[in-house]
């Protein structure tokens, strides 16, 4: 590796440990954050190792509110103006790779019919291991993506996906089946 990237290396984990906070992380596990990343952290935020993110050129955000949690596992990569807010909770797997523009929320912040109590628009997502969320999804309250599965470009999930499938359209459909071995890791 070059000096020059060495040193953006570095700083990109520099900046991550000032975002996130130390959380006992080693140099080599801390998370690096490029651009401009926002973090409002009124709840439970856990951050797993070499977790990276990208602020540029749009910016990215994490919002946890009060009360709530935000769990992203081990080597979680997040792409360029990504908005994720959780009301109540998101749990994010190991090895998930997320893609530019895409938006992941816990809740529908708005009633439609009158009869709907605010509470029950908030619903938990869980995306699991090995998942890749591809450029301009949105992936809505309630939903529970099944590890190794794959949601193309532009797609709005808004029930559950199973393992091992992808989804597309919107709303998001199985389109078809991946053979993923146990133990395999999309690169």
């Amino acid at each position: 590796m070059s000096a020059k990237k060495k040193l953006l290396h570095l700083t990109s984990k520099i900046k991550g440990l000032s975002t996130f906070g130390k959380r006992g992380y080693s140099l080599k596990d801390a998370p690096s954050v490029r651009g401009k990343v926002y973090v409002n952290d009124y709840g439970e935020l856990v951050i797993g190792r070499q977790f990276s993110m990208i602020g540029r050129p749009w910016a990215s955000q994490l919002t946890v509110d009060k009360g709530a949690k935000l769990l992203f596992g081990h080597n979680v990569f997040i792409n360029a103006g990504c908005g994720i807010a959780a009301t109540t909770e998101i749990r994010i797997g190991n090895d998930v790779r997320i893609g530019p523009r895409t938006s992941i929320m816990d809740s529908d912040y708005h009633r439609l019919d009158a009869d709907v109590m605010y509470h029950d628009l908030k619903k938990p997502v869980i995306i699991g291991d090995n998942v890749w969320i591809g450029t301009r999804c949105t992936i809505l309250a309630g939903v529970t993506i099944g590890k190794n599965s794959v949601v193309a470009a532009g797609s709005i999930v808004i029930k559950d996906v199973p393992e091992n499938v992808v989804v597309a359209g919107a709303p998001a459909k199985v389109i078809r089946e991946l053979n993923t071995p146990d133990g395999w890791v999309r690169g």
